[in-house]
């Protein structure tokens, strides 16, 4: 416990300090290494236990060998996740073998993470000026046009901000502008507190109540384990119509992440001698639904239709009131 508050307090000074010396004797490989060993030094002194699991032919391994694992990594440039708490800062980059990151701009000020966000070339955005949205396309778009094959990727936050970890927000567009091929990453926490950073709490009686910062980091020392999984997602490659529509794009892969995330979700509560056969179920489950939706919607106009129209319409003018 002290020596994860003294990690919490000094840590951002000694990754700085390290790295910068570091950097002066040893190459950018090792550089890399050093970091991976100061940030899994982090995780492990406060608590945090994160577990990787990958997309691999339909079948959620937990390891793969490390050549295909660093080739998988690095095969697209660049991935989007799931923003749930700020230990996504701590956990990501060990997860995903040090990648850049896209960050707003404020975070440089925060203790630690903006150390380490300067240290692992994170990508600052100002969300606060008018031009925010055009500097963070122009940003990806640069990233886009440099990256090679074998490189580090570019992670972006799609959501724009921090979600409650249960579901996800509407994606922002300016990350699927480009057009590039793009590898979906899910976060989970499982342990028995849950760090999600949300603006309110929901009481027992169905009362919001205010949720500070102060009060999440109490909570986060109350708490001396920290269990969480990485789902590392089979890449995703857009359609021409997807290149041609920023939001078909970002509304596509927000879909497919929900389906992905049901099967983390799915994962973490079964037992290991029972995930292949209960995502088997349920993808099964999953295809028989949208068959059924395809084929009423093709069909005449039956009372199905009908009532999956209006449907559909009424969640259309609830967007449009909500905005």
């Amino acid at each position: 416990m002290c020596l994860g508050a003294f990690l919490r307090r000094k840590g951002g000074e000694f990754i700085h300090y390290c790295c910068k010396h570091l950097s002066c004797v040893i190459g950018w490989s090792w550089m890399l290494v050093g970091r991976v060993c100061l940030c899994q030094g982090l995780l492990f002194a406060n608590g945090i236990f994160p577990t990787v699991l990958y997309d691999k032919n339909g079948q959620l391994v937990p390891l793969i060998d490390v050549d295909d694992r660093e080739t998988l990594l690095r095969s697209t440039p660049f991935m989007v996740a799931n923003h749930i708490s700020y230990l996504d800062a701590l956990v990501l980059p060990l997860a995903l073998q040090m990648p850049k990151f896209m960050s707003m701009a404020s975070v440089r000020n925060y203790p630690l993470f903006g150390t380490l966000g300067e240290d692992l070339d994170f990508v600052w955005v100002n969300r606060g000026s008018k031009g925010s949205r055009s500097e963070a396309v122009q940003a990806i778009d640069a990233h886009v046009q440099a990256w090679k094959p074998g490189e580090r990727p570019l992670v972006i936050f799609p959501e724009g901000t921090t979600s409650n970890g249960t579901s996800l927000l509407d994606f922002k567009q300016g990350a699927f502008m480009s057009g590039a091929p793009v590898r979906p990453v899910l976060l989970k926490h499982t342990g028995s507190w849950d760090p999600a950073v949300t603006d309110y709490l929901m009481t027992e009686d169905g009362a919001r109540v205010l949720y500070s910062d102060g009060e999440w980091a109490m909570n986060f020392w109350a708490n001396l384990l920290h269990s969480c999984t990485v789902l590392v997602c089979e890449h995703y490659i857009p359609s021409a119509e997807e290149k041609a529509d920023a939001s078909l794009y970002a509304k596509n892969v927000r879909q497919y992440m929900l389906e992905k995330h049901r099967e983390l979700e799915l994962v973490c509560k079964t037992s290991r001698d029972q995930v292949d056969t209960v995502l088997r179920e349920w993808r099964q489950r999953l295809q028989l639904q949208r068959r059924f939706v395809a084929e009423a919607l093709d069909a005449p106009k039956t009372r199905l239709r009908m009532r999956l129209t209006k449907r559909h319409q009424r969640n259309l003018q609830g967007r449009a009131l909500e905005s």
